[in-house]
C-alpha cells in the first residue's frame, strides 16, 4: 500500500497540563500565583527540555541565534534561558566564539538511571554505525500517549534533518513508527486510537491519513516491518521496525528516514538490514531504555 507519509508538521496541538487549582496566598501576604505564571513556568521547562534535545541532536556548541532559531523563540528569550542555565552551571560559554554548550552537570542528572538500567554501552554508537550503513538518517522513536515521539536521531546528510529530530512528534496512526509500534495492539484499539487522533489533532494531514492505520498496521504485521513515503518526489519517508518486547504492546522502535524516492526504491534493501539489526537485540532493551529495569531494581520503600 501506499501509506501516509512519515514525517509531518513538528507543531502539535498543546496537550493541557490538568494543573490541579491554584493556591492563593503563601509566605508572602498578599502574593498570589497568577495562572499566567504557571504557564510561563511551564513554557521555560519545556524550553529547557527543548534545548538540551537540541543540543543532543547537535553535538557542538551553538550560538544565541542558533538556539534561537531552532527552538523557534526571540533571541532575547533565548539569552534568559542561557544565561540561567549558564548560572546554575547546566551551560557553559566559549570566551572566544561565545557559543554555548552543556557542562558535565547535565551528564551526572540521569546517570544513576543509565548505569541501573544497564543499558548497552555501544547501542547509540550501533545506531550510528547502522545510519552510515544504510546512508540514511537513523531514529530511535516511544510510544508517548497518542503520539510517536523521537528520542534519539544521527542524521546523515539530506533533507530528512528538518523532519527528524530528537523530541520531534507525530501521531502513531499516521506514521510508519506508529504503525510499527501498533503491530502488537489489537484492531479495535487501534480503531479507537483513530477516533481519538481524529479528534484531538488539529492538522488536517493527520486527519485525512489517519484513517489509513489499520490498513498500515495490517501489512506492517505482515512483512514484518512498516513503511510511509510521502506522494511526490520532493517529500520523505522512513521504515520502521518495533524493538523486542517483553509484552505483546511495542513501546519503542528503531526507523530509517530519507527522501520519498530513495525509501520507495530501497526499502527491499534497508528493511531487512534493519530488521537484522533488530533481531539482534535482547528483549531486555525494550526494559533498559525505558528506565522500568532501572526502576525494579531499586528498594522498595521501608
Amino acid at each position: 500500500m501506499s501509506a501516509p507519509l512519515d514525517t509531518t508538521p513538528r507543531d502539535h496541538p498543546d496537550q493541557r497540563t490538568g494543573l490541579p487549582p491554584l493556591a492563593t496566598g503563601g509566605d508572602v501576604p498578599g502574593q498570589v500565583l497568577r495562572l499566567d505564571d504557571t504557564e510561563n513556568m511551564l513554557k521555560s521547562s519545556f524550553r529547557t527540555m527543548a534545548l538540551f534535545e537540541f543540543f543532543a541532536d547537535a553535538k557542538r556548541p551553538a550560538s544565541i541565534g542558533e538556539i534561537a532559531d531552532n527552538l523557534n523563540m526571540p533571541q532575547s528569550s533565548a539569552s534568559a534561558l542561557t544565561k540561567s542555565l549558564l548560572d546554575s552551571g547546566y551551560l557553559e560559554r566559549d570566551v572566544e566564539s561565545r557559543a554555548f554548550y552543556p557542562t558535565l552537570r547535565l551528564s551526572f542528572l540521569g546517570d544513576w538511571l543509565v548505569r541501573m538500567a544497564a543499558l548497552p554501552d555501544d547501542f547509540t554508537d550501533n545506531l550510528a554505525r547502522l545510519s552510515e550503513t544504510i546512508g540514511e538518517t537513523v531514529f530511535l522513536a516511544m510510544r508517548n500517549g497518542i503520539y510517536s515521539q523521537y528520542i534519539y536521531t544521527h542524521h546523515h546528510d539530506g533533507p530528512v534533518r528538518e523532519h527528524v529530530e530528537t523530541g520531534s512528534v507525530r501521531p502513531l496512526v499516521c506514521s510508519a513508527t506508529g504503525y510499527a509500534m501498533l503491530s502488537g495492539d489489537a484492531d479495535a484499539d487501534i480503531g479507537k486510537l483513530i477516533r481519538r487522533t481524529v479528534h484531538e489533532v488539529e492538522n488536517s494531514f493527520w486527519k485525512e491519513t489517519a484513517g489509513a492505520a489499520l490498513e498500515g498496521v495490517q501489512d506492517t504485521r505482515a512483512q514484518g516491518y512498516a513503511i510511509a513515503v510521502g506522494p511526490s518526489h520532493e517529500s520523505t519517508g522512513g521504515i520502521a521496525v518495533a524493538l523486542p518486547s517483553r509484552t505483546v504492546r511495542r513501546h519503542l522502535c528503531v526507523g530509517v528516514g530519507g527522501p520519498a524516492d530513495v525509501i520507495r526504491e530501497r526499502g527491499a534493501e534497508i528493511a531487512p538490514v534493519l530488521r537484522g539489526f533488530v533481531a539482534g537485540l535482547p528483549r531486555s532493551i525494550e526494559d533498559a531504555i525505558l528506565g522500568r529495569g532501572a526502576l525494579a531494581r531499586l528498594p522498595g520503600p521501608e
